[in-house]
């Protein structure tokens, strides 16, 4: 019989919605992006930087991913990976 210890993440999280470093500059981008254009008057537009930047945020179970944004960035490397495509003719 094995007994395997596991241990939890190595990556440190800060407690709250176990948000990590990267969580948090992520958002800060957004905040200060959604600051820069609501300064400007373009208000409309930061309200849909700032609704998408709290969607980046959203928890997720899906892959390796545990935020939106990984996501993203998933669909972005696949859509701009290199593709061979095979023509075979029986």
């Amino acid at each position: 019989m094995l007994l395997y210890i596991t241990l939890k993440s190595i990556k440190r999280n800060l407690g709250l919605f176990n948000l990590e470093i990267k969580d948090l500059v992520i958002g800060a981008i957004f905040i200060m992006i959604f600051t820069f254009l609501f300064l400007l008057g373009y208000y409309t537009t930061g309200i849909v930087v700032i609704s998408i930047g709290a969607m980046c945020l959203i928890p997720i179970d899906y892959s390796k991913c545990n935020r939106m944004y990984g996501l993203f960035f998933l669909f972005v490397k696949y859509l701009f990976k290199c593709k061979n495509y095979y023509l075979i003719k029986d």
